[in-house]
């Protein structure tokens, strides 16, 4: 991959309120160039070198190789800025760094090798293992597979996938994790969706590549706190990394209530009543409040569990069930009080938000598509928290 140099322009190292102010800046770039990636189903180079240079692509490596290590909160308001400009910008630099996360628990042999050369390393990462093979061969596995939705693809160097790892004596597998070379790989373009299109979110295909055994671990390992190794960053379950993904669905939302604000402030009357100006409807200010508030609401719930599991992170202590499951909770219902927001905002907007050129439009796709994502799932989540609120430590995911 063609680089700027990122060390030019870098904030200092686990640095949030620099990183923010970076992503602001690069704001005008992703924007003018959202378009572009829409229809190219993938982000443009010119947005890749933007976020490259501003550091999103060094988020969770690890401070010694240079990298930002960056806690859970810090990266829910950073991400949230990007997502204000560019929802799928802000997914990318999302997925790299819950993979960062996950690849720097392997230890140094494999640290070296993902960031031996440089901090600035994108990642992609697919935890299924169902399209996936792996032959035990001397020194490692010879991996095969297919691993499709893989958001940042197109830009990752590495990454985390799936693959079943065959039990002592032969009798079935288990999941486990590989760190593989994207150019190792092959990109099926399967990626022609409503919403985030610019994630570019294709399939990865994967033929006999060889991966040495330091860089292969059970699941069971990688979400085992007490074989995560010492850092804080790194000690956070996979399940309480759903966070990161509200914040792009936060900045998009954010960027709907401004647009609609500005709408509002035009001047414009509102059709088919005697209102001259739509800020004089007490429908309006009322769904303005009502919106806000959702968002408010969204984001003070991502915040609670975002420093709780920070907190968490920093004890020698692991969370409680009810713990993990109430952060799943607060991701189910900050999503939902995304999504009902927007609803109110776009009837504000009216029918003509729904015009092709509009940016309120590409917003709205965006977090309708994000929002279905499987982590992001209410209603799972609230099993999740209904079960653990009355004790019943019975399994319904691997990602709690």
């Amino acid at each position: 991959m063609n680089r700027l140099d990122p060390q030019k322009n870098a904030p200092p190292l686990g640095s949030a309120r620099p990183l923010a102010e970076a992503a602001r800046a690069i704001a005008p770039t992703l924007r003018r160039e959202a378009d572009d990636a829409e229809r190219e189903s993938r982000l443009t180079s010119e947005t890749m070198q933007a976020l490259l240079a501003a550091g999103m692509f060094r988020l969770a490596t690890p401070e010694r190789f240079g990298g930002h290590e960056l806690s859970i909160t810090a990266c829910v308001d950073v991400l949230a800025e990007i997502g204000l400009a560019c929802p799928s910008s802000s997914w990318v630099a999302m997925v790299s760094y819950n993979a960062q996360q996950i690849a720097a628990s392997f230890g140094d042999e494999a640290r070296f090798d993902l960031w031996g050369d440089s901090p600035d390393v994108p990642m992609c990462g697919v935890f299924s293992s169902a399209g996936a093979t792996a032959e035990p061969v001397e020194g490692g596995l010879l991996v095969s597979g297919r691993w499709s939705w893989a958001s940042a693809c197109h830009q990752a160097e590495w990454g985390v996938f799936g693959v079943p790892l065959a039990r002592p004596g032969g009798e079935g597998s288990d999941p486990g994790i590989a760190l593989l070379r994207t150019s190792d790989l092959v990109i099926e373009k399967t990626w022609d969706m409503t919403g985030m299109r610019g994630t570019g979110s294709d399939t990865l295909v994967a033929d006999g590549v060889f991966v040495p055994c330091h860089r292969v671990r059970s699941f069971s390992d990688v979400v085992a706190r007490d074989k995560r190794g010492d850092e804080p960053l790194y000690r956070v379950p996979p399940g309480a990394m759903t966070l990161t993904a509200m914040a792009p669905l936060l900045g998009a939302t954010r960027a709907v209530f401004r647009l609609t604000l500005e709408t509002v402030e035009s001047g414009k009357p509102m059709a088919m009543s005697l209102h001259r100006r739509l800020a004089d409807a007490p429908s309006v200010q009322a769904a303005l409040a009502d919106a806000a508030t959702l968002i408010d609401s969204a984001s003070l719930h991502l915040m609670r569990s975002a420093e709780a599991v920070d907190a968490a992170a920093a004890t020698p202590a692991a969370p409680t069930l009810l713990d993990r499951t109430r952060v799943r909770m607060d991701v189910g219902h900050a999503s939902t009080c995304l999504r009902q927001a927007v609803q109110l905002l776009l009837t504000v907007s009216g029918a003509g938000s729904f015009a092709r050129t509009r940016t309120i439009q590409r917003h709205w796709r965006d977090l309708e598509t994000a929002a279905r994502h499987p982590t992001l799932n209410p209603g799972l989540a609230r099993e999740m928290y209904g079960r653990a609120l009355v004790g019943d430590e019975r399994p319904l995911s691997p990602m709690v």
